[in-house]
């Protein structure tokens, strides 16, 4: 095999060991309506937004999907959306580093799918 199949299927490895779900994908796995994680999206502003495809499908990366278990969490613990919220800003914007955190992880996954898509070809 040359080194260029080599690499493929080390990107194709990396690419689906990282890989962006589904809106289906992540209301499946999280157990939750997938109307429950739009309306999350749009209630918790910020603390997790998910990658769009050119068409504006939704796809959760895995960071996004360990913010939303955290709602959940908290949510079957009896607290209010507003208590959630509050929590979880404080935990998760308190410093403007987080932001800069956030915005790196997204273009992370953004580079890591446009180069498996570049070797896929």
């Amino acid at each position: 095999m040359s080194i260029k199949g080599n690499n493929q299927l080390e990107i194709k490895f990396m690419y689906e060991n990282n890989r962006l779900l589904t809106i289906s994908e992540a209301s499946q796995r999280l157990h939750l309506p997938k109307h429950t994680l739009r309306f999350w999206e749009k209630e918790f502003d910020g603390l997790f937004i998910p990658e769009k495809t050119q068409g504006g499908q939704r796809r959760y990366t895995h960071q996004n999907i360990m913010v939303i278990e955290e709602i959940k969490n908290l949510r079957n613990k009896g607290m209010s959306l507003s208590d959630i919220k509050r929590e979880l800003h404080h935990g998760y914007r308190g410093e403007s580093s987080n932001k800069i955190d956030l915005l790196a992880h997204r273009v992370a996954e953004v580079v890591k799918v446009e180069v498996y898509n570049f070797f896929k070809e």
